[in-house]
């Protein structure tokens, strides 16, 4: 299984150069350059791939959108409303852990790039000062930031799992719910031995708490709406590409733009417009905005989602994934084994849930046994994929929750894959009742 050697020795030496304090963008991009040539690429398609992926449109509209992304927080921190969203919710929860897990989560509504980088303050300022480490506060954020993704349909790679399986939006997000309770409540494994201050009950909150909390989250809240609107009317009156399936090539001219334009704009104008309105909401000036922008952090997270995107592109022009996928369906192993394992290599490579989807799902669906029913096979394959995308070294927002901390992958990874191999037994007993009632 070479092709799969490869991929995980590209990643173990990310890992490795990264604990040497090389600088995670840099370390990204000798993995990428490693990875062409394990894949044997010549020298001059491995510096095509590398020039295309940083030039990619997506590539550009996901550093622009995280750039603006470290602004709104930014905007947000300098002005205080960061720090009373964090004291409303700790009063209205009146529970610090339980704000710590509630704040990300919330930001989870939003399918927002990097998402995680913008609850990371609101987790650090919700422990009101209680001891954590670096790495578990980037566990808990990380991990709440992602608790919905299985079934919350704004998520494209939940779209993209109805489309393949042909299961309607309610059937699939029945079925995909419960995958979603394992995640909390695994996730409550991150708060052992935390400092007991996070765990004391405050007494009831002042009246007109809840008030105050939903005008101070107003710009959180601003980027949901204006992200629904303009999707929508993107669906009503712009063409948009079908996704790729394995084997088939890239998105490339006018199809390339329009998904960039489906994928990013919504968010991204979300955002800008969530911008204004909290600069509007808090009385700011043109100082603060420049402030906010001229942060170094701005530029080397851009710089750090162009050496991510430089390295999916890698991948992709390797076919790192689809032989990958071969090389598992041709081993001697029961259906069942290969219906998790293939997601989960598939999200490790990917980091992200439209990619395990896109590459692991057609092939799934062809494994599933014609006299038995889909879901439980399906909410298995997910499950499998979401758990490969949270233990991936390219996934953005682990990357970036990372950085805020200023911890490393290591150490967040001794705290999460306890509750991911509970949360996986989990989703193997709920595939084995499910499919024993179904059937």
């Amino acid at each position: 299984m070479p092709a799969l050697l490869y991929t995980l020795g590209a990643f173990g030496l990310i890992l490795i150069l990264a604990r040497f304090k090389l600088p995670l963008s840099a370390a990204i991009a000798v993995g990428a350059v490693v990875i062409g040539a394990l894949f044997e690429m010549t020298p001059w398609q491995i510096t095509q791939a590398v020039f295309a992926g940083a030039v990619h449109i997506e590539t550009v509209a996901l550093a622009c959108i995280v750039a603006i992304l470290i602004a709104l927080s930014e905007t947000m921190r300098i002005s205080g409303q960061l720090e009373r969203i964090v004291s409303l919710a700790r009063a209205f929860l009146r529970r610090p852990a339980v704000a710590m897990a509630a704040l990300p989560a919330l930001i989870g509504l939003l399918p927002m790039p990097g998402g995680a980088l913008f609850s990371a303050p609101m987790v650090d300022s919700a422990t009101g000062g209680a001891k954590v480490s670096g790495a578990r506060l980037s566990a808990i954020n990380y991990w709440f930031r992602h608790i919905w993704e299985c079934w919350w349909p704004l998520y494209p790679g939940m779209i993209l799992a109805v489309s393949i399986t042909k299961l309607d939006f309610l059937s699939f997000i029945r079925f995909q719910f419960p995958l979603s309770v394992f995640m909390i409540v695994c996730g409550l494994l991150l708060f052992r031995k935390t400092h007991s201050d996070l765990h004391i009950t405050a007494p009831p909150p002042p009246s007109r708490t809840k008030r105050k909390l939903l005008k101070e989250t107003s710009s959180i809240w601003l980027i949901v709406a204006i992200w629904g609107v303009v999707k929508l009317l993107l669906w009503a009156f712009l063409y948009c590409p079908p996704c790729p399936g394995p084997g088939e090539p890239a998105l490339t001219g006018v199809d390339a733009i329009l998904s960039a334009v489906h994928g990013y704009v919504p968010i991204g104008l979300g955002m800008l417009i969530s911008l204004a309105w909290t600069i509007r909401l808090n009385r700011l000036g043109g100082v603060v905005l420049r402030k906010a922008f001229s942060d170094k952090r701005v530029y080397t997270m851009a710089l750090l989602v162009i050496s991510v995107m430089v390295f999916k592109h890698m991948l992709t022009c390797a076919d790192a994934t689809e032989r990958i996928s071969v090389e598992l369906a041709d081993v001697n192993v029961q259906v069942v084994v290969v219906i998790a394992i293939l997601p989960f290599i598939a999200g490790m490579v990917t980091g992200i849930a439209a990619g395990f989807v896109g590459t692991s799902f057609p092939i799934v669906m062809g494994l599933i046994p014609a006299s038995e029913a889909i879901p439980p096979y399906i909410a298995l394959a997910f499950f499998f994929g979401h758990m490969g995308q949270m233990l991936s070294p390219m996934h953005l927002c682990l990357i970036l929750s990372n950085r805020h901390f200023k911890t490393s992958f290591m150490p967040v990874y001794r705290i999460i894959i306890p509750p991911i191999i509970l949360a996986g037994v989990l989703a193997v007993g709920y595939f084995i009742v499910l499919r024993a009632i179904l059937n």
